[in-house]
């Protein structure tokens, strides 16, 4: 994408030259070439930022999501405790890999943090719903 945006500012640049009296030098081109490339870095970074700001977002509302279920999870008798035990063991297994997605996510080199996203949303959607029927069979169980 940035050189494609370079490739296009370099030939507007170079379009709108042609019609000057001037004769358009090599750092002329070279300046023009450089705002170019400095706006493409801004206009990445800023996306960049609202991707990790999403991601963080994402964390935090899962963070908040199983602190829920576990709270449900305490409040229940020990019988229903027990028979809860494993698909509570499994949320927190998703959990985890979902964290890990999230750390290989920050540690992703720019290029391919997109493409990491798409992996953390899917983990996120499968967790979101687990703890959505896990929370339901719980309040289903203790109302019995």
């Amino acid at each position: 994408m940035k050189l494609i945006l370079t490739i296009a500012m370099l030939a507007l640049v170079s379009c709108g030259q042609s019609t000057k009296k001037e004769e358009t030098t090599s750092k002329d081109v070279k300046e023009e070439l450089q705002d170019v490339v400095d706006a493409s870095k801004d206009f990445t970074s800023e996306k960049l930022d609202d991707l990790n700001a999403e991601i963080k977002k994402m964390q935090e509302g899962v963070k908040d999501e199983m602190e829920k279920a576990n709270q449900e999870y305490d409040a229940l008798s020990d019988e229903l405790k027990a028979k809860y035990k494993n698909q509570k063991a499994k949320l927190e297994k998703q959990q985890k890999e979902l964290e890990q997605k999230i750390k290989e996510y920050n540690q992703a080199a720019d290029e391919k943090k997109t493409e990491i996203k798409a992996e953390v949303e899917q983990l996120k959607t499968a967790l979101n719903k687990s703890i959505d029927t896990f929370k339901k069979e719980i309040t289903d169980k203790s109302k019995k």
